[in-house]
């Protein structure tokens, strides 16, 4: 079975796509057979792997309301294990049209089980899902369907009011969808080396969220804010640069709380 994890935060701006790309680009390479499905309506994390948003056949969007199956619309990387469903535009007016479905908040669940059950689909050991920057319908579907969140934050004191609320919201979700949720860590993103602001934030986070904070912290760097525009995973772009060993870093943090 699949390990289902979302990377969310209500917040925008706080590395969520950056870290739902690198982070499934690293268990690709690290020989983990990767979905990245992109739930984003920018599509930034299809970009992010070198697929042209212009040129999509099908979407996210087809998967899910059209119920197309998930082998006719995956699409593979420059890695060898990762696969990834894509997003563009078409999402835009998704609340719209699901507000009159019974269930809606459930749909994205019962698509994942209804295609990961068929066999003429890949097996695979992670599914990570990029999430919207906003609390609406496809977020709750997000949370409805993951059993692990990954929550980046960056190390600011606003950043941490966000992650609160969001704290709050999967809470319900929890009480009322998925009971099975749980928060595999938080993120600290864009961390700023020597400057005391990211320093005490985070020193805070920990304090206030025990055990729940990753010790891999994600820091600023040029490369890994040069890598989207040329349509790569940091450890494609440049896999000796701080980044990508921070995100390599990550992923062994990540498979050592699964116990994989």
């Amino acid at each position: 079975m699949a390990e289902i994890i979302a990377v969310v935060n209500q917040k925008g701006g706080v590395g969520k796509t950056t870290s739902a790309v690198n982070i499934s680009a690293c268990l690709a390479a690290s020989g983990k057979k990767t979905l990245l499905i992109d739930a984003d309506q920018q599509g930034n994390s299809t970009s992010g792997l070198g697929i042209s948003k212009k040129s999509l056949k099908a979407t996210f969007y087809d998967f899910l309301l059209n119920k197309m199956p998930l082998h006719q619309i995956v699409m593979e990387t420059k890695l060898p294990n990762l696969h990834i469903l894509p997003a563009n535009s078409d999402l835009f007016g998704l609340a719209q049209e699901v507000q009159n479905m019974e269930m809606k908040e459930t749909l994205l669940r019962r698509r994942l089980e209804e295609e990961l059950a068929r066999p003429e689909n890949p097996a695979y050991e992670f599914i990570i899902v990029d999430g919207p920057p906003q609390l609406n319908i496809l977020n709750i579907n997000i949370l409805a369907a993951a059993k692990r969140l990954i929550i980046p934050t960056q190390p600011e004191y606003m950043a941490m009011e966000g992650l609160s609320d969001l704290v709050d919201t999967y809470s319900r979700i929890r009480q009322t969808l998925n009971p099975q949720l749980s928060i595999l860590g938080v993120l600290v993103t864009m961390y700023m080396t020597n400057h005391n602001l990211s320093r005490e934030a985070t020193q805070d986070m920990r304090r206030s969220l025990p055990g729940l904070v990753f010790e891999t912290i994600i820091p600023r760097n040029v490369r890994l804010a040069e890598a989207p525009s040329y349509c790569e995973p940091i450890i494609v772009y440049d896999h000796k640069s701080t980044g990508a060993l921070s995100y390599q870093a990550l992923t062994k943090e990540i498979i050592k709380r699964l116990n994989k």
